[in-house]
């Protein structure tokens, strides 16, 4: 099937519940990316101090994310047939991030991490469905 039929079909189908979740989902970690990398470049309450890592290596790369996530939320909302896929690997890094930058394995669950897995859930759910009407 072609790029323009794959794309009608998720069209038809694509707007239901987990479509709606995954963008308020992808809303929320762009906006929290944003808050988290001006927190660090302006170091409000002492959050450089809070990380294993560079701080300044963490401001540059939840700056890149919050721009990928953008790109991500452009492509669901026009139904480009790569967002979910992003999505995925974006909520992945998300994870593994939270694990570099606590510096530990035992980590403390944040709302960031919660949310980081319920996109990897939601998406690779989205995925299959929209595999499954091809």
């Amino acid at each position: 099937m072609d790029h323009q039929g794959h794309s009608a079909k998720i069209q038809r189908g694509g707007k239901h519940w987990i479509w709606y979740l995954l963008v308020l989902l992808v809303v929320e970690k762009i906006v929290q990316h944003i808050f988290v990398t001006i927190a660090f470049w302006r170091n409000i309450e002492g959050i450089r101090g809070t990380v294993t890592v560079s701080p300044d290596l963490l401001m540059i790369a939840g700056a890149v994310v919050a721009v990928f996530f953008i790109l991500a939320l452009w492509g669901l909302l026009t139904k480009k047939k790569w967002a979910i896929d992003l999505l995925i690997g974006l909520a992945v890094f998300d994870i593994f991030g939270e694990f570099i930058a606590q510096g530990r394995l035992d980590i403390v669950i944040t709302v960031s991490f919660i949310v980081a897995i319920l996109i990897l859930i939601f998406a690779l759910v989205y995925r299959s469905q929209t595999l499954k009407t091809r």
